[in-house]
């Protein structure tokens, strides 16, 4: 695992900053992480919604943050930085997940590891 990150830093360092780009590698890396979580209950649409819209504000919109997902028989996204390049941290992680867990509508809050946008997938 330790030289395979040496040979990446190498292959990195070999493109050039458009090449970088492109990749979306080095500098121009991109992360996210995934969100989810159960319904206590069959879900109240007013409250729910309400809860939807505060979720916007405060915990993405807030920290310049977008989010993709949506509800149906739990909640569920991806949510990743809603500044192009910007780091995407630990913190957000955590400040995300507290808000979640905080929620009375919502049960087993899983928050999902940062990963990179671009080439993990499950």
């Amino acid at each position: 695992m330790m030289n395979e990150g040496k040979t990446m830093r190498r292959a990195t360092h070999r493109l050039n900053r458009r090449q970088r780009k492109k990749k979306h590698v080095g500098e121009f890396q991109e992360f996210c992480f995934v969100v989810e979580a159960r319904f206590r209950s069959s879900p109240d649409w007013p409250a729910l919604h309400a809860m939807l819209d505060e979720f916007i504000d405060v915990a993405i919109e807030g920290q310049d943050l977008v989010f993709g997902g949506g509800v149906a028989e739990a909640f569920h996204g991806v949510v990743s930085s809603g500044v192009r390049y910007a780091p995407l941290g630990e913190c957000h992680r955590a400040s995300v997940g507290a808000w979640l867990e905080n929620q009375a509508l919502l049960e087993d809050v899983i928050v999902g590891p940062l990963i990179d946008a671009w080439t993990d997938s499950d």
